[in-house]
């Protein structure tokens, strides 16, 4: 078998893997996540001119008190840093949030 054909199956299994561990931490959020209050601390255009990769951060507080700053992974396109947003998380993924 070609190197090359190999190498393009074992990306595409590392692409399928990260989708459906992503998929995953979603259904777990929805699910069995937990609410709370959060604050928009940033908006990072982390992308290029020609591609737009915006990331939102909230920082949020924990049931244990813990303080935490996750990624929106579900962000809607007003949200401004400072704005109070309601967020779900789940306790054993905390850098993901997601909007209520």
């Amino acid at each position: 078998m070609d190197k090359g054909i190999i190498v393009w199956v074992v990306f595409l299994m590392v692409i399928a893997a990260g989708m459906l561990f992503s998929r995953k931490i979603k259904k777990e959020i929805i699910e069995e996540g937990i609410e709370a209050d959060a604050v928009v601390t940033r908006i990072v255009d982390d992308g290029s001119a020609d591609d737009i990769d915006i990331n939102v951060y909230v920082t949020y507080y924990t049931e244990d008190g813990t303080e935490v700053e996750g990624i929106l992974s579900n962000p809607g396109p007003d949200l401004q840093e400072g704005q109070q947003v309601r967020i779900k998380y789940h306790p054993k993924y905390t850098a993901n949030a997601r909007l209520v």
